[in-house]
């Protein structure tokens, strides 16, 4: 940029007279930049990603929740900041990381808090619970996610609320079928048979 040129051969002459009566300070903010974090939780205080932000930029803005253009939030938030001088980092100033996670890491292979997945050494079976062997060589039936029988899914289980519309025996409309409904076979039946434009009524 022309201003960091002028001011890089201002401080080149700096300590030279009639240069040296004066201290150059610039008036520009090369380091302000407004930074957008998409934040798949919505639970996530601004707070503590304000707090993560500090660590890297100065005087970080409260949040500015950004809307699509229907005027929903889609998880993205706005916060204005001033970045630090960092020599090694790139164009001279430190930047907070592309991606990071809060909270601690957590370990989906043995639902521990500490490590990650891939840097796991035990070996648990997520269906069963055995340390023997794995989720993918284990030969016990799964078990239900809502009762925790292991004669249904949980798709069939009693338990389970089941919606308006399979508790009506809705089936199939314009082209939807529910579970345990046959398709139609278009090719089988003449046009006019078929409803609507061709979909299935």
């Amino acid at each position: 940029m022309k201003h960091d040129d002028i001011l890089r051969r201002a401080r080149a002459v700096g300590g030279e007279r009639p240069m040296s009566h004066f201290e150059i300070t610039s008036l520009a903010k090369n380091n302000f930049r407004v930074v957008t974090v998409n934040i798949y939780n919505p639970y996530v205080k601004d707070e503590e990603v304000r707090a993560f932000l500090g660590r890297y930029m100065d005087n970080v803005s409260s949040a500015r929740h950004l809307k699509d253009s229907l005027g929903f939030w889609n998880g993205r938030r706005g916060f204005q900041a001033l970045l630090r001088e960092d020599p090694k980092g790139h164009g001279g100033y430190l930047h907070p990381p592309a991606m990071f996670s809060l909270g601690p890491p957590f370990c989906r292979r043995c639902m521990a808090y500490g490590h990650i997945f891939a840097s796991c050494s035990t070996r648990k079976c997520r269906f069963c619970g055995s340390e023997e062997h794995e989720a993918r060589d284990c030969d016990k039936p799964k078990a239900c996610h809502g009762c925790g029988s292991s004669a249904h899914l949980w798709r069939g289980c009693p338990a389970r609320q089941r919606s308006y519309a399979l508790k009506t025996g809705y089936r199939r409309r314009w082209g939807v079928f529910c579970l345990g409904t046959q398709p139609p076979d278009f090719f089988s039946k003449p046009a006019a048979a078929l409803g609507r434009g061709g979909v299935w009524g």
